[in-house]
């Protein structure tokens, strides 16, 4: 009899806990898809899901961080997006996506830039109602 409780205790719990884990799942598999159609490479274990904040280790050439940075941001506007419209309780919806782009500066040296926005900006990029220079006006003066 207490066996039997405890086995259906833990199941209840893998039931309730892996519908969480399909959420934060198609959250990365989006972002990941994304990345991967602009030839970005880039692994589930580079994203930090928060509570309220999803960031990304992304590397860049020396010429082309920008467009990392915006794609990166498009991504996980595209991902944030795609959780919302599926509609479930337990979507993944962080408030804000922070980008930490490795550029190499010399020879085994690199610079790291860091930019935030909101979901809502990173939405309008991923859905093209704001303009990638627009993007870049408003967080350029956010890089560090």
């Amino acid at each position: 009899m207490q066996s039997k409780r405890i086995l259906l205790v833990v199941l209840f719990a893998l039931l309730v806990g892996t519908d969480g884990l399909r959420a934060n799942y198609a959250f990365k598999k989006k972002v990941i898809s994304v990345c991967n159609s602009y030839r970005i490479t880039v692994e589930s274990s580079q994203f930090s899901l928060g509570e309220n904040d999803f960031s990304i280790d992304l590397e860049s050439g020396r010429n082309n961080f920008e467009m990392v940075m915006l794609v990166g941001f498009a991504a996980a506007g595209h991902a944030i997006e795609h959780q919302i419209q599926m509609g479930k309780s337990n979507a993944y919806t962080p408030e804000s996506i922070t980008m930490n782009v490795a550029v190499p500066i010399s020879r085994g040296e690199t610079n790291m830039f860091v930019a935030t926005c909101s979901k809502q900006m990173a939405i309008e990029l991923a859905n093209g109602t704001m303009e990638s220079s627009d993007f870049m006006k408003k967080i350029n003066m956010e890089i560090q």
